[in-house]
Parts: C-alpha cells; sequence; structure tokens
C-alpha cells in the first residue's frame, strides 16, 4: 500500500477500487465473449468445378479414428444432423464395428448396399493458441485507447490465456459404376474440446448445411 499525494491510501498498483472494478467487469466481458462464441468454423474447402449432380440422398457416414469411442460419436452425430436435413444416412461402424473400412472395403459396401455417396472425415492436426487478457481497464478515447492496448501488455499485471484447437478433414464422394469421385473437401477448425460429443455436433451443424447450400446433398428439412 502507498499514500497520495491527497493522503488517501492506494494499493500497491497504484490503482483505485474504481478501477479494479472496472478491470474485472472488462475481463469478465471479454471471457463471456469468447464462451458465447461458436467454436467451430469451416476454414477451408472445396468443390469439383465439373459436378452438377445429382444430389446426394443416401451417405454412408465415416470417421477414420482409433478410437472406436469418438469414431461412434462422430458418425452418430453426422447421421443425425443429416436426418436432420432430410438425407437418409448410416454410421460405417454398424458394418464395420472394429475399425474403419479400408478403401476397397468402403467402396464394395457403398455399391452393395445402394449408397450415392460416402462422407469420410480424419484427425488433421492441432495447435495450442494463447492470447492477453489485460490486467485493469485503460483510460481515454481515440488514439489514447489504442496506445492504451499495447502500453497494458508490457506494464500491466495481465496475464496469458491458452486454448486448444484442432483440424479435421470431411471428403465427400460418389459411388457409381465408375468407380466414383472426391466431389467436395473442407477443413473444419474446433477450438473449445473439451468434449467429444459437443465438438463432433458443431462440426456436423457447420458441415451439413454447407453441403445442401453448395448441391452436394439433396436436403429436405423435416
Amino acid at each position: 500500500m502507498r499514500t497520495s499525494t491527497l493522503g488517501r491510501v492506494l494499493p500497491a498498483n497504484g490503482l483505485r477500487p474504481a478501477q479494479l472494478l472496472a478491470a474485472a467487469l472488462v475481463a469478465a466481458t471479454v471471457l463471456a465473449a469468447l464462451s458465447a462464441c461458436v467454436s467451430t468454423a469451416l476454414i477451408d474447402r472445396w468443390k469439383d468445378p465439373a459436378f452438377s449432380g445429382p444430389a446426394l440422398h443416401k451417405v454412408l457416414v465415416v470417421g477414420v479414428q482409433k478410437d472406436q469411442g469418438r469414431r461412434r460419436v462422430w458418425e452418430d452425430g453426422m447421421v443425425a444432423a443429416l436426418a436432420h436435413e432430410g438425407v437418409q444416412a448410416s454410421p460405417s461402424y454398424q458394418v464395420f464395428p472394429d475399425k474403419a473400412p479400408n478403401a476397397d472395403q468402403l467402396a464394395a459396401t457403398a455399391s452393395r448396399d445402394g449408397f450415392d455417396g460416402v462422407i469420410a472425415t480424419h484427425f488433421v492436426g492441432a495447435s495450442q493458441r494463447n492470447y492477453w487478457m489485460p490486467g485493469y481497464a485503460g483510460v481515454g478515447f481515440g488514439w489514447r485507447w489504442r496506445y492504451y492496448g499495447y502500453w497494458d501488455t508490457v506494464y500491466a499485471p495481465g496475464y496469458v490465456e491458452s486454448d486448444y484447437q484442432a483440424d479435421y478433414q470431411t471428403d465427400v464422394f460418389t459411388v457409381d459404376a465408375a468407380g466414383g469421385k472426391l466431389i467436395w473437401t473442407g477443413i473444419t477448425r474446433s477450438v473449445d474440446l473439451s468434449s467429444t460429443q459437443r465438438t463432433t455436433d458443431e462440426i456436423s451443424r457447420v458441415l451439413v448445411p454447407e453441403l445442401s447450400k453448395q448441391g452436394i446433398l439433396s436436403a429436405s428439412k423435416k
């Protein structure tokens, strides 16, 4: 603690209680905003420019993962999202319970069981992201607020928050007498990885509407 020139006692860092309260409110607001954000986004995509249909109406869903529990959660989540849009879909674990099928098994099963498409997803990579949380609220308007932003990172008692993000790639193939082909591929990035079910649901909610919009899926939302 120290005393100001007016004789009042100030905290050791020179901030008055009102400033500390403002700092707490800013930090809480930032954290709330981060929590409210959608934690999965489609960051890259490609569609075969030669594909003009017909849109897929019966697809086989494959999650290529060693962890069979996660694989089942993923396939069930995608099947549910597709069904919600009116697309008939089946999880591959019903036919291949021990591990995801290889390419020959997948092609043979999809053709034999009358699927006209395959949606396959696999993990691409993960990374850590750091961001700075300010120690207390700045003051001023115009350029002073901008200056305060980087002054704060140097002098203020702030701290660093970290989160983890993972990228997944999803490919869509056609199934036909000619052997089929890749018609769409996309990469999603998920930030909140605390729940496999939540991550799966968010990826599905991002992908399925996009595939419908692109004319890849023959969706008729129920």
